[in-house]
């Protein structure tokens, strides 16, 4: 039996994600179609609007999900679901419409890697296609204003969460482009193409894209994986760029020494507002052993621990993990191992020579001594377990 594909949508709340839906079942012609929609209030408004469209035939099959998450508290909900629909043998392919606050990153893990309470893997059903991510141009116009980069204050609570919707996809929807002046377009498509240079791009007005280019496209590559929502990123194919016409920027800042923690936290306070976008990894010479991550999308920033330097293991695990870990050898110092700082930057007119400066400035200089208690992004000892 042939696995189905799975083509699983995501995007923020009102950015197009059932219209979408809506014109898929007009334009399906003979496919049967599986749907999983999921809203995280009690009453799932979304699957009343599709049940009681005239396109959903009594060929299609509609499972609701409410009351949560598929990509946090309904996984296991979202397993049994895909599970019975591609083992049923009544659908031709599947799709997920996940509620507006999910991460797709979290959604795509669940369906590569779940298994049914019967033990049954669901890749042996079921693939992941194609992940799509919908984006409301209109909205993100005021989110990234074209005078200096900054969000719009109004938007910080969705900030982080419509950039990784954005991250991780296959293909990008840029929706409601009709609402927008040529040149407004054109500078958030530049802008969104920096986010996401990897992905399959669309313009579209009231969601309708050709059925192709979301449905079974065979885009998501099974055999990559899926990183680990803590784990940290790999910025290899990152292309810088200096400067388009449009004045957005790009750069990626690498050092294999590490930041001293009272500096880098002063630095965070004068944080260049053109800078719309960052993310990396850092090391401390507080805590030498442990990854930080970085995560910001205009005032909204995020500093985690994701998990540990390979360098900080024993001799022994080490030494094993050269031999498992692709490209390890390549990137590893002979004094400091894995232990690096990589942080991209992407913004409008930023003065890139000065936040390397900046930055410059707030590593640790040779013998210098440094007190860990005095570090700010010291955590008590249970959550490093």
């Amino acid at each position: 039996m042939s696995r189905v594909p799975i083509t699983v949508i995501s995007g923020y709340l009102g950015s197009g994600k059932t219209t979408m839906l809506l014109h898929l079942l007009l334009c399906k012609e003979h496919l049967r179609i599986g749907l999983i929609v999921n809203d995280l209030a009690e009453v799932n408004v979304d699957a009343k609007t599709i049940e009681k469209s005239e396109f959903f035939t009594d060929k299609d099959r509609l499972v609701v999900m409410s009351s949560g998450s598929i990509s946090s508290d309904l996984k296991r909900e979202l397993i049994e679901s895909v599970y019975y629909l591609a083992a049923s043998g009544e659908v031709d392919l599947i799709i997920v419409e996940a509620s507006g606050v999910a991460l797709p990153q979290l959604i795509a893990n669940t369906i590569i890697n779940g298994v049914t309470q019967e033990g049954v893997p669901l890749n042996t059903v079921s693939r992941l296609d194609t992940n799509v991510t919908v984006v409301d141009g209109y909205r993100i116009l005021g989110q990234f204003t074209s005078e200096d980069g900054m969000y719009n204050d109004e938007y910080v609570d969705s900030n982080q969460l419509i950039i990784n919707q954005i991250e991780f996809c296959d293909v990008l929807v840029f929706n409601k482009v009709d609402l927008l002046a040529q040149a407004e377009k054109e500078y958030l498509s530049s802008f969104v193409r920096k986010i996401q240079p990897r992905a399959k791009f669309i313009e579209t007005s009231f969601s309708r894209v050709i059925v192709k280019d979301v449905l079974n496209t065979g885009l998501f590559d099974e055999s990559s994986g899926i990183q680990d929502f803590l784990d940290t990123e790999d910025l290899s194919e990152f292309v810088e760029n200096e400067a388009d016409q449009l004045g957005i920027q790009s750069f990626v800042y690498c050092r294999r020494e590490p930041f001293h923690p009272l500096r880098f936290d002063q630095w965070l306070d004068r944080w260049p507002r053109e800078v719309t976008r960052c993310k990396g990894v850092m090391w401390l010479i507080t805590q030498a052993e442990t990854v930080f991550k970085i995560s910001q999308s205009g005032r909204a920033m995020d500093i985690i621990p994701a998990g540990y330097w390979i360098a900080s293991l024993n001799p022994v695990e080490i030494t094993q993990l050269f031999k498992v870990r692709e490209g390890l050898k390549e990137i590893w110092d002979p004094r400091f191992g894995d232990r690096m700082i990589e942080l991209v930057f992407i913004g409008k007119n930023m003065n890139k020579e000065q936040i390397i400066h900046d930055l410059d400035a707030c590593l640790v200089q040779e013998d210098e001594s440094v007190d860990s208690n005095e570090d700010p992004f010291k955590l008590p000892a249970q959550e490093y377990n």
